[in-house]
């Protein structure tokens, strides 16, 4: 396949808010054209389009990063009801190719190009320059993505991370579980370490604690916690908590000795209430395998751009992360 010609549109679209950027040129940062709420127009191209009409130079390729799983040129939102066929989206946009990604493909990609301002380490680790990294986190609801180097090639995995089941295993969680489960048919990770799940760690202390709680959103619970409200400091505590297991968890089943890194906008804005050493304690505590555990490190991604800078770095080099694959790319 050719190089991406250029300009290129990439984008981050999630299950709340679209975020536009376009790539002047290979190598060129991304300049940030519009951030748009899911859903608010009829289809993707529709949305996409909204913006594009008003530029004075239009993109001729795309690299599209969606929040939901991918069968080679097709994608469907997670958490909202946009679908998008890449083919469709060429002839619509009159690009001349591109590409869908998974969202957590976008910033497993990203780990290659962020630097040291880009990420707060929470736990250092000992991290090998080759290992496998692997990046999580939480947002309107959890995804899950790897990258694996070898040398100049690298290969993304995406997974479904978010959808695996999860249950107490501290005292404070077997207190509060009965009101976070109540009225899900199933507890996953994502139902928890989410923005609803924010909210409904929120919903138990409130009911454990005897207190009414008031009708609140997940920016309120983090705004109500950094103001020192009890409740809410408490909810954020229980979420860092199984945010640490979980993370640790999949670094295991990932053997994720290149480190864990937590994205997505929910948790940079809780950093001032993370306590490290039971961040630590949490993330590590995995007998029998704390002489692995101790080599991963944990880091939390603040760069706002992450995925853009990701979505870049694949138009630039598809082949570096395996993306160079014709069921996948598309054309008009």
């Amino acid at each position: 396949m050719a190089d991406f010609v250029y300009p290129v549109l990439v984008a981050d679209i999630g299950g709340t808010n679209c975020r536009l950027s376009l790539v002047p040129e290979a190598g060129a940062p991304h300049e940030s054209l519009a951030r748009i709420g899911t859903g608010s127009h009829a289809t993707p191209e529709a949305a996409f389009e909204s913006v594009l009409s008003t530029l004075s130079e239009r993109p001729r390729s795309a690299v599209l990063a969606v929040a939901g799983p991918l069968d080679g040129r097709s994608a469907q939102l997670t958490n909202a009801g946009w679908h998008f066929d890449g083919a469709a989206i060429a002839s619509a946009l009159s690009l001349e190719q591109g590409l869908l990604v998974n969202d957590f493909e976008a910033l497993a990609a990203s780990l290659a190009v962020l630097g040291e301002k880009d990420v707060t380490t929470l736990v250092p680790g000992r991290p090998e320059a080759e290992g496998l990294r692997l990046v999580l986190g939480p947002g309107t609801g959890f995804g899950a993505a790897a990258l694996l180097r070898r040398g100049d090639r690298g290969v993304l995995v995406p997974t479904e991370s978010g959808h695996i089941g999860v249950g107490p295993e501290d005292p404070t969680e077997e207190k509060i579980w009965p009101a976070l489960a109540a009225d899900l048919p199933r507890v996953t990770v994502e139902s928890l370490l989410s923005g609803d799940g924010l909210v409904r760690f929120h919903r138990a202390v409130a009911s454990q604690s005897r207190m009414l709680e008031p009708d609140v959103s997940a920016a309120d619970v983090t705004t109500l916690a950094l103001d020192g409200d009890p409740v809410a400091l408490m909810a954020v505590v229980c979420f860092w908590r199984l945010l640490a297991r979980v993370a640790g968890d999949l670094a295991l089943a990932f053997k994720a000795t290149g480190g864990v890194y937590i994205a997505g906008g929910i948790v940079p804005r809780l950093l001032p209430l993370a306590d490290p050493a039971t961040i630590r304690a949490v993330f590590c505590g995995k007998p029998p395998m704390e002489d692995l555990t101790s080599r991963f490190a944990l880091h939390v991604i603040t760069a706002h751009d992450a995925a853009e800078q990701g979505l870049a770095a694949i138009a630039a080099a598809p082949e570096r992360f395996g993306l160079d694959d014709p069921a996948r790319l598309w054309s008009a």
